[in-house]
């Protein structure tokens, strides 16, 4: 019986090990986290993945993202879709290739700048997370 119990509980160890997500599913996870905190209009939730040396368009850093979405979010509610996303990770690098279609939130194309837009972002891995550490134009 006891050889059982055992051969049960390793059968389940390896169906979770299985279960374990692949790094660049990681990294897909890690983008839509920020994706949806961008639509919900939380700027503290898109900025959580951001890498303490995280550097944008611009020479961005971390803290001026932040104020940025907070501008931005508090002026437009906005929906970003994914209409590409290309992974490629090296250990504990990836580099990811997004086109975004950002449109408000009644449906209508955002003024202004073009309202596609493409990315690349490179993400570094931190023990179990995933960060944002380099966002430029694609």
């Amino acid at each position: 019986m006891r050889a059982i119990a055992q051969t049960a509980l390793l059968a389940l160890a390896l169906l979770g090990g299985c279960r374990t997500e692949s790094p660049e599913a990681q990294v897909r996870k890690a983008f839509e986290t920020c994706r949806a905190a961008v639509e919900a209009g939380d700027a503290g939730a898109a900025t959580a993945a951001l890498d303490p040396a995280f550097r944008g368009p611009e020479g961005m850093d971390r803290a001026t993202a932040r104020l940025f979405l907070l501008g931005t979010l508090r002026q437009e509610k906005v929906s970003v879709t994914l209409l590409r996303s290309e992974v490629l990770v090296r250990r504990l690098e990836a580099d990811q290739d997004v086109d975004l279609l950002i449109t408000s939130r009644s449906g209508s194309l955002l003024t202004g700048e073009a309202s596609r837009r493409s990315y690349h972002l490179r993400w570094r891995k931190e023990g179990a997370h995933w960060l944002l550490r380099e966002l430029l134009p694609g």
